[in-house]
């Protein structure tokens, strides 16, 4: 790392001692004392004491907005879950925040707000205005959006969102201060994140409820679409989708098709949670849920993992799911997957696993599993797996006491390469064929 220059010396000695004695209890000689050179050297490089001051507030400003946050990108980004795309948000802001002189600089201008002027308008305009503007931006979008009520107060809602955080850095800064950072970064986290939901729940609109704004069906979806539970009359059609939509995907030929019509007498299919789409009578989606094998683990004080569950416990599993490639790229697939999940929740499932692109999966809410120290069996658990996410639903989750889980997919994953060609030889000819972007299995 290159050795700092005089200028970035004083900068940083000035911010260390704004922060530990404020800014009036801090003269230009201290400053220069700490900084190891003469009182006159410092104007060589700022005019005064204010224009160090200056200097660090638009440095923090600078920094904060090096990428744009998701607030202010409510148009592009509200494709996604509203949980994810908060957490967007948090976790750039937290990254951005924990940084040493970040937090000195908070505490600086919390604290000098009181009675220094120049502060004051920089807290009320920078800081506090732009983030409320961004916020109600947001949820105007939102309402014209159909994600919350036509009838919620979005500058009531702004305010609520971001003046809890804005209390919790005063409290940490001013009333609690010396604290520990790190502890309450990730107090911190915990605390928005559970109040953000808290106030969005209580004005969001709920996919059926949506639903029957716009379609007068909670079933009904855009372009026709019907979501309805699957029928027999519907197995052999869906197997013959869920085969055409893998087909030379990830591997020579599927077997997906195969994992459908298995799970069905299986004891781990969820059999309320398997859905169709038609469209104009034809059946052009569906999706599967079913229940893995979820072992939980304690470390004792001599740091051995151990079972806590003996093999007892069940966690639900997302997929297969498929889409006729017609009618891809429509929404369905979307659509189909929050309708679910929401039935999945309300069901009291604490949480579903998916293993998938984490870019699609992302916009229902998905995180890396790795996060809660849930791993796929069979994996490195000293690599994150980004393919293995969760869905975390947080009312029934927080029961939940363990260090480590490790996920086992129903047995009837498991497949025998020549029980599927048995069992293909009753559906229309297709070539298997090797393609670029296989899976390497």
């Amino acid at each position: 790392m290159a050795e700092k220059n005089t200028k970035e010396k004083i900068f940083d000695v000035s911010i260390d001692l704004f922060s530990q004695k404020g800014y009036d209890g801090v003269s230009i000689r201290q400053i220069a004392k700490e900084v190891g050179i003469k009182e006159s050297s410092i104007y060589n490089h700022y005019n005064s004491k204010e224009s160090i001051l200056e200097s660090i507030l638009n440095y923090y400003i600078k920094e904060m907005l090096k990428e744009e946050a998701p607030v202010m990108q409510s148009g592009e980004k509200l494709n996604m879950d509203f949980e994810q795309f908060y957490k967007e948000g948090s976790d750039r802001f937290i990254s951005k925040l924990s940084e040493a002189k970040m937090m000195k600089i908070t505490r600086i201008f919390l604290v000098e707000s009181y009675h220094n002027e120049k502060i004051k308008n920089f807290v009320k305009e920078a800081i506090i205005g732009y983030a409320i503007d961004g916020w109600e931006d947001l949820f105007e979008v939102m309402k014209e959006k159909n994600f919350i009520r036509r009838d919620a107060d979005i500058k009531q809602l702004a305010e609520s969102f971001y003046y809890y955080g804005l209390f919790l850095l005063y409290e940490h800064f001013i009333i609690n201060y010396p604290e520990d950072d790190k502890t309450f970064l990730k107090d911190f986290e915990r605390r928005t994140t559970a109040h953000m939901k808290l106030l969005f729940n209580s004005v969001k609109i709920d996919m059926e409820e949506n639903d029957d704004e716009d379609n007068n069906n909670d079933g009904e979806i855009p372009n026709d679409g019907h979501i309805r539970l699957e029928k027999e009359k519907d197995y052999s059609k869906v197997e013959n989708l869920v085969r055409d939509a893998f087909w030379n995907v990830y591997r020579p030929g599927a077997y997906e098709h195969y994992i459908v019509h298995k799970l069905r007498e299986d004891s781990s299919f969820i059999k309320d949670l398997a859905y169709v789409i038609e469209k104009d009578d034809e059946l052009i989606g569906h999706i599967n849920y079913s229940n893995g094998r979820l072992d939980l683990y304690k470390e004792n004080r001599y740091g051995v993992d151990i079972k806590v569950n003996e093999g007892s416990g069940k966690a639900t599993v997302l997929g297969p799911i498929a889409i006729d490639s017609k009618h891809q790229s429509h929404g369905y697939g979307s659509k189909i997957i929050r309708y679910t999940l929401n039935l999945a929740q309300k069901m009291n499932i604490p949480f579903v696993f998916v293993i998938g692109d984490e870019d699609y999966y992302h916009r229902f809410g998905f995180e890396s599993a790795s996060k809660y120290n849930f791993f796929l069996e069979g994996t490195d658990l000293d690599e994150e797996n980004p393919f293995f996410m969760i869905k975390i639903f947080e009312k029934t989750f927080n029961d939940f006491d363990y260090d480590k889980g490790i996920f086992n997919n129903p047995k009837v994953f498991d497949v025998d390469e020549e029980r599927v060609d048995e069992f293909d030889e009753g559906f229309e000819y297709k070539e298997k064929k090797v393609l670029e972007g296989q899976l390497d299995i």
